[in-house]
């Protein structure tokens, strides 16, 4: 029934264009016009093809008589104004289940299915789960209605043994990574009105509650290098204050591990990692020999998390 209307609805707004190939293209002309079928775009392309456009409510009788006399015929394309409503028409079941596919998949990935935890702070999950209870961050509510930097500032203020805490969404799970406060450290210059880094990296993420930021995520910085200043600047007007702020810097690590023995790379990660007692985030391992020794060099990259407050 619906094809019945689609075809209807083409009329003369939508055309067909065949690839027509045989003998005798002329007599193939005069029969297909005596038959009352109108032709457009008529090109010859050879002696035995042609390529021929008719209104798409002629396409069946034009396809039998090109049959009936032992002509190849092939359809190239469909084209005209009237197509695209032509073609909605004819393929609406199909095009009604892709919209139905594309707005639940868009439905779907705003819903909150899983809560994960990682980090130094894990131990705190179940607090921290507690407390996402009560403002309403479960599983199945919706990532729109929910402000996940807010949500990250928020967990560490409800919780004062930790000093980190980020929140992200990977596909349909609310990952919460957590940071212990054991990281937290003064800042260097001995007051609360400047945090200073106090190790070489890169800056993860600022988190600024009071002062001014002077980083950004992303930023390389130095041992010594202001992170956050101790003033706002309100209309045009600097006004001093303490900072009470949170920067996390991914710092790197090299250790040397010596043996007389090949594939060892697991060994010299336990020990280099044993050296650290803050947050491995990643590391590698290459190997070299030299001086009849194996030489395993680890890098790890370690999160430091400088805290003024």
């Amino acid at each position: 029934m619906r094809k019945d209307i689609g075809n209807r609805t083409g009329g003369r707004l939508v055309k067909s264009t065949y690839l027509i190939k045989g003998l005798n293209l002329d007599r193939f002309i005069n029969i297909v016009q005596k038959k009352g079928i109108s032709l457009y775009d008529v090109k010859k392309i050879g002696v035995k093809r042609m390529l021929i456009t008719v209104n798409f409510y002629d396409c069946e009788k034009f396809f039998a008589i090109a049959k009936d006399l032992c002509y190849n015929i092939k359809k190239i394309r469909d084209k005209g104004i009237g197509y695209p409503v032509f073609y909605l028409l004819r393929n609406f079941g199909l095009i009604f289940g892709a919209i139905i596919f594309i707005a639940t998949a868009i439905f779907f990935n705003d819903i909150i299915f899983e809560l994960s935890f990682s980090g130094s702070g894990k131990i705190y999950s179940r607090e921290v789960k507690q407390y996402l209870q009560s403002v309403g961050v479960t599983e199945y509510k919706r990532f729109s209605k929910v402000d996940l930097n807010l949500l990250g500032d928020d967990i560490l203020k409800s919780n004062s043994h930790l000093s980190f805490a980020t929140c992200k969404k990977n596909g349909n799970r609310l990952e919460i990574e957590l940071v212990l406060s054991k990281d937290k450290v003064e800042t260097l210059n001995g007051n609360l009105y400047a945090l200073y880094s106090d190790v070489d990296g890169v800056v993860e993420s600022v988190k600024v509650y009071r002062g001014t930021a002077l980083v950004v995520k992303g930023d390389v910085v130095k041992k010594g290098d202001l992170l956050v200043g101790g003033y706002a600047v309100i209309k045009e007007q600097t006004i001093k204050m303490n900072v009470l702020a949170t920067v996390s810097v991914i710092m790197e690590k090299e250790f040397i591990y010596l043996s007389d023995k090949d594939n060892e790379e697991d060994k010299a990660r336990l020990f280099a990692e044993e050296e650290i007692d803050k947050e491995i985030v990643s590391g590698k391992t290459i190997k070299s020999f030299e001086n009849n020794k194996y030489v395993y060099k680890t890098t790890l990259k370690i999160r430091r998390v400088l805290f003024a407050g």
